[in-house]
């Protein structure tokens, strides 16, 4: 019994500290762009989350990039997401402004535990907060995020009308189900220990996997523009997640690219990647 309750105290505390990255491969300046450093509230009080914001003269519309879990504002996407944030600061000789947030728990941002996107949700919610207070309209600001920064948008969104517009990438579906079929693989251990970490997640930090389920959110965000990308690898033609998100989401365009993993897609097709999320943005935000 001591086994089986050590191993659910150890994934659960995994859950909640993932690896903090606090190096940055580059900074806008590699890219030639103006940017500055920014600090600001998350809506979770004494939350501090940190930022670049690479504005863009003459345009009108913003985006908050966030990136997922154990990652940080430049190794998200394999160490390319500064790379699609730059290319969309001058997507088209029009471009976007564009605030790159480090999530709780990450980067150079305060926090000390994960919280499944559901607390994630205030992080996002405190740059959308920020960026209208520089003075931009809630009709001109959007939201991309990849993985646990997908599902912190999706949250957000769901809480907050001010998010016009959502790119996600390989955002959650059902944790307890994805959980659960990559126990074996990412614990090592049988699954029979799998109840063992629902457990320690609820008794340690209150979470219970079976309510975590942004499919719920993505039902109440129907009615504004989203764009949701997945790998066909992780998210292949028969999985059983696609009626699900089609039914949360009917309106909503789903883009799944061929070959690709896990928040592998921008890696794998670049150039249509950005094509098709600037488009996305230009078309949906004001």
């Amino acid at each position: 019994m001591v086994i089986y309750l050590a191993i659910g105290v150890r994934a659960a505390n995994t859950w909640a500290h993932p690896r903090r990255d606090t190096y940055f491969s580059a900074t806008p300046a590699s890219f030639n762009l103006p940017y500055r450093d920014v600090r600001l509230p998350s809506r979770d009080a004494g939350i501090e989350i940190s930022g670049w914001w690479i504005p863009r003269v003459g345009s009108r519309k913003a985006i908050v990039m966030v990136h997922g879990r154990g990652e940080n504002r430049t190794t998200e996407f394999y160490d390319h997401f500064l790379d699609l944030g730059a290319a969309l600061n001058t997507f088209q000789g029009r471009g976007f402004h564009v605030l790159m947030i480090d999530l709780r728990a990450h980067g150079l941002s305060g926090g000390v535990d994960s919280a499944w996107g559901v607390g994630e949700r205030q992080d996002v919610e405190g740059a959308v907060d920020w960026i209208k207070a520089q003075g931009f309209q809630p009709a001109s600001i959007g939201a991309l995020g990849a993985s646990l920064g997908a599902t912190s948008c999706v949250y957000a969104m769901a809480d907050d009308p001010d998010i016009s517009a959502l790119v996600t990438d390989g955002a959650g579906v059902d944790e307890y189900a994805s959980l659960a079929r990559g126990w074996k693989r990412s614990s090592g251990t049988p699954q029979f220990f799998f109840p063992a970490a629902w457990l320690m997640e609820r008794v340690l930090y209150g979470y219970d996997l079976h309510t975590l389920r942004p499919v719920d959110a993505m039902k109440r965000i129907s009615q504004r523009p989203v764009l949701l990308i997945y790998g066909l690898l992780e998210l292949p033609a028969d999985s059983d997640r696609r009626p699900q998100i089609k039914a949360a989401l009917p309106d909503a365009e789903l883009w799944v690219v061929p070959d690709a993993i896990h928040t592998s897609a921008y890696t794998r097709v670049p150039q249509p990647y950005l094509a098709k999320v600037g488009a996305f943005f230009d078309k949906n935000l004001k």
